[in-house]
């Protein structure tokens, strides 16, 4: 009986210390710093989006675009069409003949439209028709979309159009400070005033 018991008794030990042994193995093996990247700094990820407002869009370079834009890793093309409810097939010709195909293609909207929207359903259509993905987003989250796409060195496409609203401060995609936001306010930049 005694034997029985120390066998019961015993089990549940080396479990236990089995256990703990793996528990005690560490999962981060680094020096405990956290380090932060920001990516539109790095001029290496290619073209990215700084700020968006109702005139257009300012790229990680400086250089300030009017109107819709379609943007590629390296280049960005002014797009002709005054707002999304006009997007149909021709307007995305250019994209659907690239070769090699785009990995993805992301689509800002000026305006958040409702999934059901006639024009949103074809849209789908249409980039299945061609095989490329899309991404059908609002303005704000496409230009996210499009910089983090760019960073993963993804061969990706945005075509965007600026919101027709005003947006507010907390919405910029910059990472400027208070500081330079009240400089660039009191310059009236019609770029930043509004976004």
């Amino acid at each position: 009986m005694s034997s029985v018991l120390q066998t019961l008794f015993a089990f549940p030990n080396y479990v236990l210390k089995r256990n703990l042994y793996v528990r005690s193995a560490c999962s981060y093996e680094s020096d405990g710093k956290t380090t932060v990247t920001i990516l539109n700094k790095n001029f290496d990820y290619g073209l990215m989006i700084d700020n968006v407002s109702e005139y257009g869009f300012i790229l990680n370079n400086g250089i300030k675009t009017i109107g819709p834009m379609i943007i590629f890793p390296k280049t960005m093309l002014s797009w002709n069409i005054a707002r999304s409810s006009e997007m149909n097939e021709k307007s995305f010709s250019l994209l659907f003949h690239l070769e090699p195909k785009l990995d993805i293609c992301v689509v800002g909207l000026d305006d958040d439209y409702p999934r059901t929207s006639e024009f949103l359903q074809n849209l789908h259509l249409i980039f299945k028709k061609y095989q490329i993905p899309a991404e059908i987003l609002p303005v704000h989250q496409a230009c996210s979309t499009f910089n983090f796409l760019n960073a993963e060195n993804r061969y990706a496409a945005a075509a965007l159009i600026p919101p027709k609203v005003k947006c507010p401060k907390d919405m910029l995609l910059s990472n400027y400070n208070k500081k330079h936001l009240e400089e660039i306010e009191k310059k009236s930049d019609p770029f930043y005033t509004h976004c």
